[in-house]
């Protein structure tokens, strides 16, 4: 199904060490590395085509992971002539509701979404949650991660996946409710928080294992996960930096301190949070969202570049005008830009454009 990894960028080598590089210098507090990813509709078509309600994931994981692996290979098949800086890589999608199911609750699936719904009544309900490991839908993903893999051994395509924040579990398991919890009981946040992230260390390590046992010999099988943690911060878009530094960083940093660097996910709409976000020891890349009607980061660059303090931003912008304006100030921090394409050809196009101008000779 998969061909071998190489196959699939026109220098993989070169695109490994860029991006190596970047993250080295983003460790470093150092800027300079600007890399480009083009953004074909193959990429995205995945997440809307691919049917969750298909399947019964007891009874249906082998024909689930053989379809998910299927539509991954097509999408990756089509941009092999792109030269910018993505690394093919495969994740289960099962939408959003794994994220926190591991835990406790149930997955509500829609064709091309899913979620879950709040389990704690009261913050004090987490003491009958049941012990990390018994939720059925933790087994559950680790019988379809281990399908998935099974397609991945002789390709050396990496395996990834992320999780929840500390902040971002507690709200998918406490609901709308943690939003006066902060003011009425925030030591029993506190305590919810410390326990979303002993569950998502425990998951998260369970899933390397897995990926290093089926991997593991392959080079670059756990490129993405090994010393890395890749977490999503989307509730503290939704509160004050000062609340989020003061009550759930600490959390969030206890979780980066057990992998070792922090790839970090977060939104527009708080581009206050790029500051506090970037201040955790060994955060080194932060995906920032830009959310409809709110700021754009490609337009507010010389706040992003003091505030990230060369942590690497992977950001979007609409055209290549823009890259090419921002440029020298792009090139004070480290950036991923990213920049939807029509199809492959003006990808590969739009990737050697930037390669001449960012990696001149």
């Amino acid at each position: 199904m998969f061909k071998p990894l190489s196959d699939y960028k026109p220098d993989l080598q070169k695109t490994l060490s860029v991006m190596s590089n970047t993250y080295e210098s983003a460790a470093n507090r150092r800027g300079g590395n600007v890399t480009f990813r083009a953004l074909p509709p193959s990429d995205v078509a995945l997440y809307s085509e691919f049917d969750l309600t298909a399947f019964n994931y007891d009874m249906d994981i082998d024909d689930y992971a053989h379809a998910l692996c299927r539509m991954y290979a097509a999408s990756f098949d089509v941009r092999t002539r792109i030269d910018d800086n993505m690394v093919p890589a495969v994740t289960p999608v099962l939408g959003i509701g794994d994220y926190s199911a591991f835990v406790a609750g149930e997955i509500f699936f829609q064709k091309d979404t899913s979620w879950s719904k709040p389990v704690l009544s009261h913050l004090q309900d987490m003491k009958t949650l049941p012990p990390i490991g018994e939720s059925p839908w933790y087994g559950r993903f680790l019988r379809i991660t281990k399908e998935i893999l099974i397609h991945l051994r002789e390709s050396g395509i990496p395996f990834t996946r992320g999780f929840f924040s500390p902040l971002d579990l507690a709200a998918a398991l406490r609901g709308e409710a943690i939003y006066t919890d902060f003011y009425e009981d925030p030591d029993g946040v506190s305590e919810l928080l410390d326990f979303c992230a002993t569950a998502t260390i425990r998951f998260a390590e369970d899933i390397y294992s897995l990926v290093d046992r089926e991997l593991g010999r392959s080079p670059y099988g756990l490129w993405y996960l090994n010393g890395n943690i890749n977490m999503s911060e989307d509730i503290a878009c939704m509160i004050s930096g000062k609340l989020y530094r003061t009550l759930c960083a600490p959390h969030t940093q206890r979780v980066i301190d057990h992998f070792g660097r922090g790839h970090m996910h977060s939104h527009s709409r708080a581009l206050y949070l790029v500051k506090e976000i970037c201040s955790l020891r060994n955060v080194v890349n932060l995906w920032l969202a830009t959310d409809p009607n709110q700021p754009r980061p490609i337009e507010h660059l010389d706040r992003l570049v003091a505030d990230a303090d060369g942590v690497c931003l992977a950001i979007d912008c609409d055209s290549f005008d823009e890259i090419e304006e921002h440029a020298d100030t792009l090139k004070k921090g480290n950036f991923s830009i990213c920049l939807p394409v029509k199809d492959p050809r003006e990808g590969e196009a739009l990737a050697n454009r930037f390669n001449r101008l960012f990696f001149k000779p």
